[in-house]
């Protein structure tokens, strides 16, 4: 039977796309390479960009193949060495742990009692802008610990249980804002945990290319400050520019919000969510210990790698009720997100390629960028990253625009001899201001495709959202990262 046009014409272009990107994969190294690029830079660039070019494109999975096999043929790397560098990379084996642990939460249900456990506060009972902000809060909890798409399936259905009790319908001010406000929520949130996802990515992408780590503990001050302080800054453009209707919230019964009793933990959940806590500290403890002491030594020694294999392991091995707490085959089939293993395998081989003195590429980039920003200071250059990064996410993968943004990053840098940490966090909170378009992230899909949602409203109201969001982002970052940096 033959394909409807409409699919054919899909068909066609998928495999011009694709055609593209090989293309451009292995084609890059046959021109003659501009000074001061060498052949390998050349040919590293364009492997480079072919991926790039797929993920935005085509897809994640076979570009990210495609691309660990240029590194092999003509990336100059060994297949033993590129193995050894790509999924044995630790931040690879750690992203898939964390993956694991990750998958066991949401399988014990402990996602919505996370965002339930804020919004059932008597504190908030009767206050309809606190339980709005409260609302927002635990939404960017939730993304930081799932996904962002997760996070705001679970916070569509608790705004549709509270839109029902107050009366609210579709159409209305409030459930309208709300849709894109959980979004937004969530979306920012993904950004608070460094080990997580996008961040972790292009955190890793540059320690690749420098070989020098970025502190999580501060890291992670930062952004929790820019959540905080963003949701905030919804609420208060909610109230005097969005103006929605709060009174019916005033007599909404918040503790009648937990119709499924997602509110009672069992003893599995509560174990659970004692070894969430636990991964948290542990990740953050080796930083803030002496150095002398015998447990940040032995943290230090395994790494976070280690400290993530070791959790996972040690929630195997226990059993509840005759049952493993944690099993294994189970949350791999369910949780772990091969595109982004796939993305970080070639991401860690190819950034370190790219950052190494015979291909020429960061002295290229630096003979670009000079003229933008040689005689700006670091902090003007790190503003104009983190708008960039912005920019171009509302149409790229957000991986891939902090992942393209790196090299830059790293070149500029390195050559001014500038601490690399406030433009690298303006990045990575940049790409996750993304909901303007479709393609900007799984979550701005949703938002576009949810009957609640508005979107003439989407396309006049966002980009006020989001330059005032990229604006307060800049004063926290440049604020708190002089003085912790």
């Amino acid at each position: 039977m033959p394909l409807p046009p409409s699919l054919k014409n899909k068909e066609i272009v998928y495999y011009a796309h694709s055609l593209i990107s090989l293309l451009i994969m292995f084609g890059c190294g046959q021109l003659t390479p501009i000074g001061p690029l060498t052949p390998l830079g050349m040919n590293l660039i364009g492997t480079f960009l072919g991926v790039l070019y797929g993920w935005i494109f085509i897809d994640i999975i076979w570009p990210s193949m495609a691309g660990l096999l240029a590194l092999m043929l003509i990336g100059g790397m060994k297949p033993s060495e590129l193995f050894q560098t790509s999924f044995g990379d630790p931040l690879v084996m750690m992203m898939f742990f964390i993956f694991v642990f990750c998958a066991t939460i949401n399988y014990y249900g402990l996602s919505k009692f996370i965002s339930l456990w804020f919004i059932t506060r008597k504190c908030v009972a009767g206050k309809p802008w606190l339980f709005t902000y409260t609302f927002f809060l635990s939404i960017m909890l939730l993304g930081a610990l799932t996904s962002a798409s997760p996070a705001v399936v679970i916070g569509w259905s608790i705004l549709y249980g509270i839109c029902d009790k107050c009366g609210y319908q579709k159409g209305e001010g409030y459930p309208t804002m709300m849709v894109f406000g959980i979004v937004y929520a969530a979306q920012i949130g993904m950004s608070i945990i460094p080990f997580k996802q996008v961040p972790f990515t292009v955190l890793g992408a540059y320690e690749n290319m420098s070989g020098v780590t970025i502190d999580y503990a501060k890291y992670m001050i930062i952004a929790i400050t820019c959540c905080a302080l963003c949701s905030l800054l919804f609420i208060v453009m909610a109230k005097y520019v969005f103006k929605p209707d709060m009174r019916k919230l005033i007599s909404l019964d918040t503790e009648g919000l937990d119709t499924e009793g997602a509110l009672r933990l069992n003893k599995v959940q509560k174990i659970v969510l004692g070894f969430l806590f636990a991964l948290v500290i542990l990740l953050l403890l080796p930083n803030t210990l002496p150095a002398t002491s015998g447990i940040a030594r032995f943290f230090k020694t395994i790494g976070n790698t280690g400290i993530c294999m070791l959790l996972v392991t040690v929630m195997c091995l226990l059993k509840v009720d005759g049952k493993p707490l944690l099993r294994f085959k189970t949350m791999v089939d369910s949780g772990v997100t091969w595109g982004i293993i796939l993305i970080l395998a070639v991401v860690m081989p190819l950034s370190h390629a790219m950052a190494n003195d015979e291909s020429g590429i960061t002295k290229f980039l630096m003979a670009l960028i000079t003229p933008f920003f040689g005689n700006e200071s670091s902090l003007v250059f790190a503003l104009c990253m983190g708008f960039f990064a912005t920019v171009l996410t509302q149409f790229m993968n957000n991986g891939a625009t902090g992942i393209a943004l790196m090299p830059v990053v790293y070149s500029y840098c390195t050559s001014m001899n500038v601490p690399p940490e406030l433009a690298i966090i303006m990045v990575v909170m940049g790409v996750h201001i993304a909901f303007l378009t479709p393609a900007a992230s799984a979550s701005a899909s949703l938002l576009h495709g949810n009957e609640w949602s508005n979107a003439k409203a989407i396309w006049r109201t966002v980009p006020i959202v989001i330059l005032a969001t990229w604006a307060t982002i800049s004063a926290i970052v440049v604020a708190l990262g002089v003085a912790l940096f």
